[in-house]
């Protein structure tokens, strides 16, 4: 509780200094120009990336608590491998290369505006299993008749937090915040879900174990009605979505759908516009939704060597439907940009509860199969663990700033903080990660950013893990987490 107290005090802070990009981007990502916009306009980004992750393996794991030899000693956790194969500790990476064409459907209509973009990079969003497939990440059309509720319909962002809403070739920093990739970033599941017994498997109670799908970037499709107005410098903004619960590629896990919301209020600079918008902006989110699972009424007889189930159950399941919600808030400022002196302030406060999902630790035992073939996802080695049940809740949040020193190098620095499962000590895990980076702009269009992150776990009811053996290993994994280095070029055209 001080932990969470701590956090909340320096996000409230921030964000009544303010923070980066006090932008629009409803107008931005939804809309054209009234007036002046082209029927078709190609862009994109690409984004070269390197990125160390550390290597260090895990070592000093004792058995399993069936008595099996622990299969990871010697093993590299995930977390200190490069995402998404997770087979490096080290790695050159087109984390991505994205291409759209945006503009008015001219002669029909001025008033009618779409969005088209796909993602061709290597990253969370087009990796899953073993698979590299190129997604589209938006297709969508916007209706700009109705005075006060611009109407836009297909797949494209949901109103959420800042740090997913704003456009990605934008983001000040290589990677998400932890609270963002493990808890905002919605990760689908595929195949049936176990319910193991947490003496063989390790998963503590209401967990279950299952296989991941692509996160959803957060994207969804279905209907949103938005709109901005201005009042001197002052703007409001709203945004109202009713979506599917997954974008194109994925199936909804449920017949129930997903209910989004943000309201944001800005006091703009000078009149200034774009992605870099000087000002200040305030604003609140929120999301409910809908999963169902397909759960096993008798658990699988664990009898191989990983402790893991050796066959999957002939029947008896129960389909079960779970609601789960995120919400949050935060502030933003910027005095400027790309020029000396230009400064950013960022705070942003986000929970959930119902459906927390935690990322598998290992990708697979040593020599055993690599993650995403059908001997390792049948075993169940590369699995996620779901705890879906309401009652499950996470809470993480971040501040940052920023300063251009001259008018083409930019310093910053942020923390992240996400504590997991605090309804449960035996399962709470605290993820904490300073980074301190520098960005060098060569021109609006083209920069290079290098960021050094301070990674920390930390296990906050040691002696409620369970056994002296369960805590030792959980000691383990957790202090084998390593610091990361990561360069990449953003190029816009």
């Amino acid at each position: 509780m001080k932990k969470q107290s701590l956090l909340t005090a320096a996000v409230a802070a921030a964000c009544f200094v303010g923070s980066a990009h006090a932008t629009n981007w409803f107008q931005l990502q939804g809309t054209e120009p009234n007036g002046i916009a082209a029927p078709f306009r190609l862009f994109g980004f690409i984004q070269p990336t390197y990125e160390d992750t550390g290597g260090t393996a895990v070592n000093g794991l004792g058995p399993l608590p069936n008595g099996h030899p622990n299969p990871y000693n010697g093993a590299v956790p995930k977390f200190n491998e490069v995402a998404p194969q997770n087979t490096s500790m080290s790695s050159f990476n087109m984390l991505r290369a994205r291409i759209a064409v945006r503009g008015t459907v001219l002669p029909i209509s001025n008033k009618i505006d779409y969005f088209i973009m796909a993602e061709f990079g290597n990253n969370n969003y087009t990796y899953s299993n073993g698979s590299y497939t190129p997604r589209l990440t938006d297709a969508s059309v916007t209706f700009n008749e109705i005075p006060g509720m611009r109407v836009r319909v297909g797949l494209f962002k949901t109103p959420g937090p800042e740090e997913v809403l704003q456009g990605i070739a934008d983001s000040d920093y290589i990677n998400f915040t932890n609270v963002t990739g493990q808890l905002i970033q919605d990760q689908f599941v595929t195949g049936l879900a176990y319910a193991p017994s947490s003496s063989t498997q390790g998963v503590g109670p209401g967990g279950y174990l299952v296989n991941s799908a692509p996160i959803d970037a957060g994207r969804d499709q279905g209907v949103q009605l938005f709109d901005w107005f201005n009042n001197g410098p002052w703007q409001f903004a709203y945004a109202a979505m009713i979506g599917n619960g997954a974008p194109l590629y994925a199936n909804a896990q449920t017949n129930s759908a997903s209910y989004y919301g943000r309201l944001q209020e800005s006091y703009i600079f000078n009149h200034s516009k774009g992605p870099h918008q000087a000002g200040v902006t305030a604003w609140v989110w929120g999301h409910l939704g809908h999963q169902t699972l397909d759960v096993g009424a008798t658990e699988p007889n664990p009898n191989t060597a990983t402790g893991q189930p050796s066959t999957v159950p002939s029947g008896g399941f129960t389909q079960q439907n779970y609601t789960f919600k995120r919400y949050g808030l935060g502030a933003q400022y910027r005095s400027g940009f790309m020029t000396p002196g230009a400064l950013r302030v960022t705070g942003e406060l986000m929970r959930g509860t119902g459906w927390i999902i935690a990322p598998a630790g290992f990708a697979g035992p040593v020599g055993g199969p690599t993650c995403g073939s059908a001997t390792n996802n049948s075993s169940g080695l590369c699995t996620e663990t779901l705890y879906p049940g309401a009652n499950n809740a996470a809470v993480g949040g971040y501040v940052e700033t920023g300063v251009f020193v001259t008018k083409h190098w930019d310093l910053e620095a942020r923390y992240d903080q996400y504590d997991r499962m605090t309804n449960n000590p035996g399962l709470e895990r605290v993820f904490k990660t300073t980074t301190l980076g520098v960005q060098y702009y060569i021109s609006p269009m083209a920069r290079i950013t290098f960021n050094y992150a301070i990674n920390r776990i930390d296990i906050p009811h040691l002696s409620a893990v369970g056994p002296a053996a369960a805590q030792s290993n959980a000691t383990a994994v957790a202090s084998a987490k390593d610091n990361t280095i990561a360069l990449q070029t953003t190029l816009l055209f």
